[in-house]
């Protein structure tokens, strides 16, 4: 059941009812806004495939007779370490943030009446680990699953799972459904309206794969490579002034001295390598940044970096609303170090990935956010 144009400034939420199911689900469409948002981050985090999100869905359901109504008014995510790769797999440190979650939403009164996750696997199903999380944490089987398949260019796809009675339809959903607000009749987003904050958000995530790189794709004309202004000119030795003589030169000069070998061990201190949290997520930083400059977003790179200088092609994605864009970089476009998108929604998801060897690729993505 889908409210149609006219009504979806009325009905705040998508109805999902599968045919001849005693259930029926009410997703609210700022839940489908925010929840595509984590989901997408996680899709760009990590090169081909993407890593999975999950967590918790938050609302209210009441049961008559034998028929459930849930609705679903909210979400809390569960950060994952992803320590077996990008599958949404949760280990013992995971487990307690799950568990401590779980205490946290009861003892606030919020009540948990469902588990989502994004599925970047072939399908779209319920995984054994789902299983056993459910069967484990919940197990009077109250509540509902959503599954969520993310796409790079088109909308992204997804489905709900329930138990009847002790069993349940794992395999496969009853009914799939686009997810995203536009296609289930809520409108333009309010995220494409809407501006939240001064600074851009950056969730960064940056990673290494054996995939090959994809196919080309044609440049657009939104994007210009630019070039940093060229650095200030040195002064001319010829004018500088000549240093003091005399008695109080060495005291000072030992004083220098002094305060030069306690800098240089105060910066090789701070440039010590760090020990990244997750070694399969944290690769070489490409230090991907975005600035406004009056109508245009500036996004920028470390064109020094190592997996960017040993490059000698790269890709842009950028993810817009409904606009979903791949931009071909060559050589002399990642050495510019910027490119300058000359469209300005109020949120845009950009993910810069580049090839350093034939095989071998390095990804980085964030998320701007325009200042209210």
């Amino acid at each position: 059941m889908n409210p149609g144009p006219d009504t979806a400034t009325k009905i705040p939420f998508y109805t999902w009812q599968p045919p001849q199911k005693p259930i029926n689900i009410q997703l609210h469409f700022d839940v489908v806004d925010r929840l595509l948002l984590e989901v997408m981050k996680g899709f760009g985090a990590v090169p081909r495939r993407g890593a999975e999100v999950g967590g918790f869905l938050l609302g209210t359901r009441d049961q008559s007779g034998d028929h459930l109504t849930v609705e679903i008014h909210d979400f809390e995510p569960i950060l994952c370490e992803h320590a077996e790769g990008p599958s949404f797999i949760l280990s013992a440190n995971d487990l307690r943030l799950w568990n401590e979650t779980i205490a946290r939403l009861q003892a606030s009164g919020r009540q948990i009446v469902g588990f989502y996750r994004s599925h970047t696997r072939d399908g779209l199903h319920l995984a054994e680990e789902d299983l056993n999380l459910l069967n484990e944490y919940f197990p009077n089987r109250d509540l509902v699953s959503l599954i969520v398949k993310p796409y790079a260019t088109r909308a992204s796809v997804a489905g709900f799972f329930f138990w009847e009675g002790d069993s349940l339809r794992s395999d496969s959903t009853y009914l799939e459904f686009p997810f995203r607000r536009k296609e289930l009749g809520g409108g333009v987003s309010p995220l494409d309206r809407v501006v939240t904050a001064a600074r851009f958000g950056q969730q960064q995530s940056r990673s290494t794969t054996g995939a090959a790189a994809p196919p080309a794709a044609p440049a657009s004309p939104l994007l210009t490579p630019t070039l940093d202004p060229p650095p200030a000119p040195l002064p001319d030795p010829a004018k500088a002034k000549p240093a003091r003589s005399g008695w109080v030169w060495i005291p000072l000069s030992f004083i220098f001295m002094l305060l030069g070998v306690i800098l240089g061990f105060q910066i090789a201190i701070s440039m010590r390598p760090r020990t990244p949290a997750n070694p399969y997520l944290e690769a070489w930083n490409l230090a991907l940044g975005v600035q406004r400059l009056e109508d245009r977003l500036v996004v920028s790179w470390d064109r020094t970096a190592p997996a960017v200088r040993n490059a000698n092609r790269g890709v842009m994605t950028i993810l817009a609303g409904d606009d979903s864009r791949r931009i071909d970089l060559s050589f002399n476009d990642l050495q510019a170090g910027q490119l300058i998108y000359r469209s300005s929604p109020s949120t845009v998801i950009f993910r810069l990935e580049v090839y350093p060897k034939d095989r071998t690729s390095v990804a980085e993505t964030l998320e701007y956010r325009q200042a209210r």
